[in-house]
């Protein structure tokens, strides 16, 4: 708290009146870090592809920003101190962001748009195939993508694969 303190001006007394606690200025860092990537309305034939890679360039942007690697870093620091806390904001933001694109992968499955097969476990390769180890590398001050020309040919790749892998079966004539 006396290095927050240092860093933003003011005293350890104003940051406890205002937050409260060590653990509440560490959810609002990290919730002000991870907002969550939307995804477009339902998805049909003609836009299953656009509004993925609309998603996967949007979150791949925002995990690029100073802030929210500065606000991993954090929670990851703070993780053996408050594991609840960390749990907590990793079932808030990853949890979270994980259930919406299964519940809109689920709808492109029902539609005929993709395989069916398990949603979250979709969800989740999805966003694997996303985010790389490129997260990791910013993380870790590792050379990374760090061009936006750079993500976007990376956001086409996972996509395209990701489709591949998900195509729905050939309709037999």
């Amino acid at each position: 708290m006396d290095a927050v303190a240092a860093r933003v001006g003011c005293s350890k007394q104003t940051l406890y009146a205002r937050y409260g606690s060590k653990q509440a200025l560490l959810a609002r860092v990290a919730n002000d870090g991870m907002a969550v990537a939307r995804l477009s309305a339902t998805p049909t034939a003609s836009t299953l592809r656009p509004a993925l890679l609309a998603f996967a360039h949007e979150h791949l942007a925002h995990l690029a920003k100073p802030a929210t690697i500065g606000a991993a870093r954090l929670v990851t620091a703070q993780a053996q101190q408050f594991p609840e806390e960390v749990a907590e904001l990793f079932a808030g933001w990853v949890g979270a962001l994980e259930a919406q694109l299964a519940a809109w992968l689920q709808q492109a499955m029902r539609r005929g748009l993709l395989r069916h097969d398990d949603p979250h476990c979709a969800a989740e390769l999805l966003l694997g195939m996303i985010v790389g180890l490129d997260f990791d590398r910013q993380r870790h001050l590792a050379p990374h993508r760090s061009a936006p020309e750079a993500r976007s040919r990376w956001a086409e790749f996972a996509i395209d694969n990701f489709l591949r892998a998900f195509a729905p079966p050939c309709a037999l004539t």
